[in-house]
């Protein structure tokens, strides 16, 4: 078997039951922009650099090529964001590198709707812990926020919790979310869907009467409506 690249548990290689090849290779050694970090009293001076190390190439996944073509492209899915030296021809090819994306195109189906043919394109970056965001094997689904956001979204919400509440007076509208009237009769659903003025309070007996005289006129507790 001619083994024509690896990374991390993946091979391209091709023998008399497997083809699995790799193409369109693509990489590049880019110069950062100049940045001058002259002052006013020294010479102007410029720190250069180059861009992180970019990888890209595709790879034709065929039945008929011995390759299961769905179980592959399952398999790359699972390896996005993890992180491994690539080797071409046995030599190593950049530093080391992250798997940023796998995007599948040009597929072809059976009758079955069985995926026979497929081309994934591939991109690598060179892995770098200070710049990037999403870090080894991370999925995006589990990215979380930088623990000073989580402190800053607790303190936000102690201040939301030690905010005062609103006291409800006579005048307001609120809505019922009981199940009973304060003498005992099911709330009707219509009743909790509308809005009731509020007309007499008795706190001593957690009470309140709404919609007196011209609406439902009736007693409800206290502690079981909501301000509107």
């Amino acid at each position: 078997m001619a083994v024509m690249a690896k990374w991390g548990p993946k091979e391209w290689a091709v023998s008399s039951k497997k083809i699995l090849a790799l193409q369109n290779l693509s990489f590049s050694y880019t110069q950062v922009a100049d940045n001058n970090t002259s002052t006013e009293d020294e010479k102007p001076t410029n720190e250069r650099g180059t861009e992180l190390f970019p990888l890209s190439f595709t790879t034709v996944l065929h039945s008929g090529a011995g390759v299961d073509v769905w179980a592959e492209i399952e398999s790359w899915k699972n390896l996005v964001t993890q992180v491994n030296y690539f080797y071409l021809g046995g030599k190593k090819l950049g530093p080391k590198l992250q798997l940023r994306k796998v995007a599948v195109s040009d597929t072809k189906l059976d009758d079955l709707g069985r995926i026979r043919l497929a081309t994934l394109s591939f991109e690598f970056k060179e892995y770098d812990e200070a710049t990037t965001s999403v870090k080894v094997s991370t999925s995006a689904l589990a990215v979380q926020p930088p623990p000073e956001e989580k402190q800053q979204a607790k303190v936000e919400n102690k201040a939301v919790q030690q905010a005062p509440k609103r006291t409800i007076k006579v005048g307001d509208y609120v809505k019922p979310t009981g199940k009973k009237y304060a003498s005992g009769p099911r709330i009707p659903d219509w009743v909790k869907q509308r809005s009731h003025k509020v007309s007499q309070i008795k706190e001593s007996q957690n009470k309140v009467l709404l919609g007196h005289p011209n609406g439902i006129n009736s007693w409800v507790y206290l502690s079981e409506v909501t301000l509107v």
